[in-house]
């Protein structure tokens, strides 16, 4: 895709979690996130781990804002909230340095809320996945 995520995220940094959307359906989005040495949700040479539930969060925005263009509406995605989170299981904590690929999946929708399953991998093997429910 050849948008830039700043113009399909409200985001900034140090705030933004998403470096790039590469794919994105009706109900499906992928997109990467580097973790840099320089950031500042290290600990112990890894990324915290509660900053993949944002990472999630926000390929669902970033999604959101795309999806918004293709109907020709400009400007990103800004009304979104993280309601809850389900079945979230982290198996390793990303490390510097490495590439993470955020998948997600729409579940089930109903009017503006919307459920969403996720997977994170890091060079192909698992970090992460679970369920996070929004108001999008």
């Amino acid at each position: 895709m050849s948008v830039s995520i700043e113009e399909l995220l409200p985001h900034r940094a140090p705030m933004r979690w998403v470096d790039a959307l590469v794919d994105c359906t009706d109900t499906t989005a992928i997109a990467t996130f580097h973790v840099g040495e320089d950031h500042f949700a290290l600990r112990d040479g890894a990324l915290l781990e509660t900053a993949l539930v944002e990472c999630v969060a926000q390929t669902v925005a970033a999604a959101l804002g795309q999806r918004m263009r293709a109907s020709g509406q400009p400007g990103a995605a800004n009304q979104g909230m993280l309601i809850g989170v389900t079945n979230f299981k982290i198996v390793a904590a990303p490390a510097v340095g490495s590439t993470l690929t955020i998948d997600t999946r729409e579940v089930k929708r109903l009017g503006p809320m919307l459920l969403v399953a996720a997977t994170i991998t890091s060079a192909g093997q698992p970090i992460a996945s679970g369920e996070l429910s929004l108001y999008a």
